[in-house]
């Protein structure tokens, strides 16, 4: 329904994106966020590590292209931001899923509904990114404490970030060639509904019956009842 990919620098443990996509099994997309990353830092990683799916078959090939550092692992395996992500669901998380199962309990959404699940994408999904933003913001920002035995520093994921020392200072590979155009034909920009003729759509009806968008979870269930009357 909703998907949140996510990616988080291992020594700083600078959470680098956090996006709500309509999608966690295209390259494409995976790929977009990890562009947008290497733009906003000025450079590649020297090394990644991915999980083994297939979304990150494109970023393995770009990033084996540009530093030839990469290593596939299991899920486990990527200890930061597996462990990250077991935070943000035990403090974050729940109220979403709460507030969507109510929606499937009281028989107003079907999940295997391919309409209704992007007219609720269309509807919410902005305001699950605004979420995220805030979650990646404290978390950026928030001082992590000293640990006993630990491998890495302790600080503000931020500062370790923009103001590294050694080993960090060398995480960037600064100054590489462009990516070949046929790779970067394969990057795919991300959008909120899987049909994209579709949420067009929607964007003609909002615009049609005069309809804002949602700023906050009660006008964007208003809006999702209202457009479902044209599913």
């Amino acid at each position: 329904m909703v998907t949140v990919c996510r990616c988080i620098d291992g020594y700083p443990r600078k959470i680098t994106w956090l996006k709500c996509a309509y999608s966690n099994h295209s390259p494409g997309i995976t790929a977009s966020y990890f562009l947008h990353s290497v733009d906003n830092s000025s450079g590649y990683p020297t090394r990644l590590r991915t999980d083994c799916g297939t979304e990150n078959v494109l970023i393995a090939a770009i990033q084996s292209f540009m530093s030839g550092s990469y290593a596939y692992g299991t899920s486990s395996g990527n200890q930061r931001i597996e462990s990250w992500w077991s935070f943000y669901r035990r403090k974050y998380r729940e109220w979403w899923t709460d507030l969507f199962s109510s929606l499937v309990a009281s028989g107003s959404f079907h999940p295997r509904n391919v309409r209704a699940t992007d007219c609720l994408r269309f509807c919410f999904m902005n305001l699950v990114q605004q979420d995220l933003d805030v979650v990646c913001r404290q978390w950026n920002t928030h001082r992590i404490r000293p640990t006993a035995g630990a491998t890495y520093p302790a600080g503000v994921p931020d500062g370790l970030y923009y103001l590294p020392s050694p080993p960090a200072t060398n995480r960037l590979r600064i100054g590489v060639q462009r990516l070949p155009a046929e790779v970067m034909e394969q990057v795919e920009e991300p959008r909120i509904c899987d049909d994209a003729h579709f949420e067009e759509y929607l964007h003609y009806l909002c615009s049609y019956n005069h309809l804002s968008l949602p700023s906050d979870t009660e006008s964007a269930a208003r809006l999702y009842f209202y457009l479902l009357q044209y599913m």
